[in-house]
């Protein structure tokens, strides 16, 4: 399925906006979308890490907003681990319950991953 963003929230106070929204809310709390089971497995990360990292929302450095082909939107929200690695977690805000799209634990470089952000969407930074 085809994927754009839209925006790339990095200043604190338009992730706080967002952070806002979900911080009442546990990984146990929202529904999982089956994509998330696929992506797990085939990126061979462990569900804990991502349940782990989920409230440690002063680890995220951006927040994507992404439209698919439905122009469904979701947020995916990256996290920077002690390690210098990330974490990204997706999800639909706008539904209730919440629903987890993908998650997934890249054991590459966050500065690195940023700089491609930058790189390919510079415009979309907010």
């Amino acid at each position: 399925m085809k994927v754009k963003i839209l925006s790339i929230f990095k200043r604190e106070e338009e992730i706080k906006k967002i952070v806002d929204k979900i911080r009442i809310y546990s990984f146990s709390d929202m529904k999982k979308h089956p994509h998330l089971e696929f992506s797990i497995l085939e990126k061979a990360t462990d569900e804990r890490v991502l349940i782990n990292t989920f409230p440690k929302f002063e680890l995220i450095k951006t927040i994507e907003l992404r439209e698919n082909e439905k122009r469904e939107q979701y947020y995916s929200l990256n996290y920077e681990l002690t390690d210098g690695t990330f974490v990204t977690i997706a999800l639909n805000i706008n539904s209730n319950p919440l629903i987890l799209i993908n998650g997934y634990h890249a054991n590459r470089n966050y500065k690195q991953f940023e700089k491609s952000l930058r790189k390919n969407y510079g415009k979309s930074f907010i």
